[in-house]
């Protein structure tokens, strides 16, 4: 088999919605870290968001660095600590929350915690109460409430700036945030499943998944094309359309499978398998 890193989006792709990885896919991974593959994670999820989700896999010591917070930060999954980190210039950070505050949103800032310490900066809006109850209600994290972004200015710079949004309004936002800040944040809408929302998230120019798991790849010596990379989302694209083997889950929209190489057909066990099979490896 050719192929040497795969990297594995969580919501959609490797858990559903009730937060268990299927057992098929537990047996498929461990097959495929005995065939040689090293297993990366790559999620918009934190560290401590994701690590629920990453000791189900039980992998073999030593393990992979996960891609999180889209590929802002990428952290050893046992011990936390920080390898990369790519952060929003604070003038941006700024101009971000402020927008996301005059649209009538609270923007949480996520940042570094194995730097300082705290994991999110909340900068109030008329739907902090909201905010509270559908996100930070479900996490063990520890949180900095302002008025202003420019308060916390004794932290680091953010890693990712995000609104809570309902269904109804969260493209709309989307856009305008898009169009605002085009060429100088990258800005996604995408639905948080293990949250039931959507939220809209901003990152530093440059900030992908992409980017962090080539740095990951590159400390193995293991070029682009010996790469699969398996997502189900917009923030997938960059890596599913730069490494040698691209994989969208069955039900990813339309621009996600167009993005890929592959469109998994029934599970992602089966496609595990197939993979370690030598399945793909004259895929042209």
């Amino acid at each position: 088999m050719k192929y040497g890193l795969l990297a594995i989006d969580v919501d959609g792709t490797l858990v559903p919605p009730d937060q268990k990885v299927p057992a098929e896919t537990v047996d498929a991974l461990a097959d495929a870290q005995a065939a040689g593959v090293r297993i990366v994670l790559a999620t918009g999820r934190s560290r401590a968001e994701t690590m629920p989700v990453w000791r189900q896999l039980r992998l073999r010591p030593p393990v992979e660095p996960m891609v999180t917070i889209g590929g802002a930060l990428v952290a050893e999954p046992v011990t936390g600590r920080t390898l990369y980190r790519k952060p929003i210039p604070r003038d941006l950070a700024q101009e971000y929350a402020d927008a996301l505050c005059e649209a009538g949103h609270s923007a949480a800032a996520i940042l570094d915690v194995w730097q300082c310490g705290v994991d999110y900066v909340l900068v109030e809006s008329a739907d902090a109460g909201q905010v509270q109850r559908m996100w930070f209600d479900k996490m063990d994290v520890k949180v900095r409430r302002v008025e202003r972004l420019d308060e916390a200015g004794d932290l680091p710079a953010p890693l990712r700036i995000n609104a809570v949004v309902g269904a109804e309004g969260a493209e709309a936002l989307g856009s305008r945030m898009r169009r605002r800040f085009d060429g100088r944040l990258n800005v996604h809408c995408i639905l948080a499943p293990n949250y039931g929302v959507h939220v809209v998230e901003a990152f530093a120019p440059g900030a992908s998944k992409w980017t962090a798991l080539r740095y990951v790849a590159q400390a193995y010596r293991i070029g682009p094309g010996r790469i699969v990379a398996v997502g189900d989302d917009v923030n997938d694209l960059p890596m599913l359309t730069s490494v040698g083997l691209g994989v969208a889950m069955q039900g990813s929209p339309p621009a996600v499978k167009a993005g890929a190489r592959h469109v998994v057909e029934s599970s992602l066990a089966d496609f595990v398998h197939q993979l370690i099979e030598g399945r793909f490896d004259e895929l042209k």
